[in-house]
């Protein structure tokens, strides 16, 4: 059987307040043809298909439009949430969705209870098992897994409890079908890009890799947003990474989607395809006097600027705007110089020029009149 891994779309997403909605909507369209051409038999999706719990209407056009492509296609789509999705809201949504080809497996179900689906060859000559492991928090572990019966006795710790979950997955396990794991979660060892939610790739979210079936034919995960197979896992492991690159963390990173060929009892076949839609993101050290060769290089990619001066200089990030329009960071870099001797310098300025100095060096920007009257109603309040 043929499958088509990916996730981590985190639709919705802005870059400094710039809106990427038509960039997810040619990644997406991407996976659709990719899926298309490729004839996989399943689209695996592994959480985070949001950015937000809080959805824009955009974002669920986006999702919905996708899954129903797919369904045009003849092409099933099998789909949990990550830590970024309403795991409520999919489970409110998983009726309307199996209409159209998707089985969105909502919440950690027992694999006699629909934690496990199956899905069969175009050609019906073999079929899938799908252990199905959206997202739960180790602080609402035993809530999240509570139609397993038996392992509120036997829970520990996260790792231990999930591994115990895991064995119930593999119990059920047919040597006749391809067992697949379709996960959102951390484990341990995997690198993250640095976008990731920090909190939920420490150790007390971790999932030790040896507690990973063994005898899965493939394990498809979602979390991690840097591409990766996982080491130490009996079985072939991966992070198929996000759909673009989501911030700064993540420049350099080459997206795509994974196609997976496996049998029953046999090593699987992956092959990356490469997601070309999105802008990239780079980062240029540079003084003023050579971003205009910067900007004959990056092109429409969203930039970062180290901008080496001597001093802070009011409007200096309007300036760098002007030769690179794409510029959303800009970090001053300053010579080194005697911290006693600049906190003289500062103290040496009126309160207002003391307020300018803060906010530009802090902003890359100067104040608004606006700002600079509050603040001149405040000091005269406090002065008086």
């Amino acid at each position: 059987m043929r499958f088509l891994h990916t996730g981590d779309w985190h639709v919705g997403r802005s870059i400094r307040g710039r809106s990427r909605i038509d960039e997810f909507d040619a990644a997406l369209s991407q996976v659709v043809e990719i899926a298309t051409s490729e004839g996989v038999d399943c689209v695996l999706v592994s959480g985070d298909l949001h950015d937000q719990r809080a959805v824009t209407p955009d974002a669920d056009r986006l999702i919905f439009e996708t899954f129903i492509k797919l369904f045009e296609a003849g092409i099933p789509v099998v789909a949990i949430p990550g830590n970024h999705d309403s795991a409520a809201r999919m489970a409110a949504f998983a009726p309307l969705l199996d209409r159209v080809g998707t089985r969105m497996v909502a919440r950690m179900r027992h694999p006699n209870k629909g934690g496990m689906v199956e899905v069969g060859s175009r050609s019906g000559s073999e079929t899938a098992s799908i252990a199905c492991l959206p997202f739960v928090s180790p602080r609402r572990f035993l809530d999240g897994t509570s139609e397993f019966e038996d392992l509120a006795s036997g829970y520990v710790n996260f790792d231990e409890g999930m591994g115990h979950l895991l064995e119930v997955f593999e119990g059920t396990f047919r040597r006749d079908h391809v067992n697949v794991v379709l996960g959102h979660l951390f484990v341990a060892g995997a690198q993250p890009s640095g976008s990731e939610r920090e909190v939920t790739v420490g150790s007390d979210y971790a999932v030790s890799a040896a507690r990973l079936p063994s005898t899965a034919s493939y394990v498809a995960l979602g979390h991690i947003h840097k591409p990766q197979k996982v080491k130490g896992a009996a079985a072939d492991t991966r992070y198929c990474g996000s759909l673009l690159q989501l911030d700064f963390g993540e420049r350099g990173q080459d997206k795509s989607v994974l196609v997976v060929e496996g049998a029953p009892g046999k090593p699987p076949k992956v092959t990356e395809i490469p997601i070309e839609a999105g802008r990239k993101l780079v980062e240029v050290d540079s003084t003023l006097d050579d971003l205009d060769r910067h900007a004959a290089q990056v092109g429409d990619a969203y930039v970062r600027v180290n901008l080496s001066i001597e001093s802070p200089v009011p409007g200096i990030a309007d300036r760098v705007r002007e030769i690179l329009p794409n510029a959303l960071d800009i970090r001053l870099v300053l010579p080194e110089r005697d911290e006693a001797a600049a906190v003289t310098s500062l103290r040496s300025l009126d309160p207002r020029s003391q307020f300018v100095s803060y906010y530009s060096a802090a902003h890359e920007a100067d104040p608004a009149d606006e700002l600079l009257a509050a603040f001149d109603r405040v000091y005269e309040e406090v002065a008086s």
